[in-house]
């Protein structure tokens, strides 16, 4: 059995590992009035059938080690951080190797929608040696195309899964710029980077702590920490794009974005010397760094945002999945 890389593991001091908890429960799908807009988009039998592809498509990647294999059922920025994670597993000679990823699920989601893109969410079962549980992206940008993962992202601790309607009604589609949401899904993903990358940050107060956000803090204090007594430590998260939402069933929506997270170690006093560990070292070299290493991390993030007439208006943080994608020297 292949080792897993819990993607969310910290630079090597640190450790902190986060899993959502076993007794986490996806909610009951709801029935609410039929919308006028469409049908849904996809069948039961359709769903599974597509769920094995992308999970045949990951099979075949990972035994060769080779995002190339995932072939057209997964597409960026899904194959991007699998193509990270494949590097990181051959710099460390197998020691951290790629976030497990299956398709069995408790539940299915998809939008009732006659154009396109369409979209299904898939909320795994649990890992059987973890309880962690994934949300899967799928989208379909056109009518002659497949349905391709797009996103996923391991489900935080406590986190809760909101409501969404029946299989049989089908959900919502949702735009980048929808309106009608506490903020738009593209505000979202933009202020939560925002966010990451500030302590102090105007757009705090708009979204619920979560673990997640400590686990981010924790790991550049301990970089701050570790290089203080040769250099200092810069900052810099810049959101990507939404590459998938849907609508749940109380008027919300439920969106996955990526993000890019710039690390640079810069060595500032004279005399001193400044290495590299952990994975940085993996991929950067254990040699002393003369000027300045900059380490890049790809992320996926999955919201959730709230109908703009909802009692509580926090957009909520409801999983993540991250990697150590490259480390340059700057000389």
């Amino acid at each position: 059995m292949r080792a897993r890389m819990f993607s969310l593991t910290l630079a090597a001091s640190l450790g902190l590992t986060l899993a959502a908890c076993s007794e986490d429960v996806v909610p009951e799908l709801q029935a609410p009035t039929v919308p006028e807009y469409a049908p849904p988009a996809l069948s039961e039998i359709q769903i599974q059938d597509i769920l094995a592809d992308i999970a045949a498509s990951i099979e075949a990647a990972d035994e060769a080690d080779d995002a190339a294999e995932l072939g057209d059922r997964v597409t960026a920025p899904a194959t991007d951080i699998r193509e990270a994670q494949y590097a990181l597993e051959v710099a460390t000679g197998g020691e951290t190797t790629p976030q497990e990823l299956w398709t069995e699920t408790d539940l299915d989601v998809i939008t009732a929608s006659d154009s396109w893109p369409r979209s299904l969410l898939a909320v795994t079962e649990p890992d059987a040696d973890s309880a962690l549980r994934l949300y899967l992206g799928i989208v379909q940008e056109g009518p002659r195309d497949p349905y391709r993962l797009v996103a996923w992202s391991l489900l935080l601790p406590g986190v809760e899964t909101p409501t969404f309607a029946d299989i049989s009604v089908g959900s919502a589609p949702v735009t980048a710029d929808q309106e009608g949401l506490v903020m738009t899904p593209t505000q979202a993903l933009t202020r939560l980077a925002d966010v990451l990358d500030l302590r102090t940050s105007e757009y705090a107060d708009q979204f619920a702590d979560d673990d997640y956000r400590t686990f981010l803090r924790e790991e550049l204090d301990g970089i701050v920490e570790g290089i203080e007594v040769a250099g200092d430590v810069d900052q810099a998260v810049e959101p990507g794009e939404i590459v998938f939402a849907i609508g749940t069933a109380e008027g919300g929506a439920l969106v996955m974005g990526d993000l890019t997270t710039t690390v640079t170690l810069r060595r500032t006093v004279e005399d001193s010397e400044l290495n590299l560990a952990g994975e940085m070292a993996e991929l950067g070299g254990e040699e002393a760094v003369e000027n300045a290493a900059e380490a890049t991390y790809r992320s996926m993030v999955t919201l959730y945002i709230p109908p703009a007439d909802a009692e509580d208006q926090s957009v909520r943080l409801l999983g993540a999945e991250r990697v150590l994608a490259s480390v340059e020297r700057i000389e």
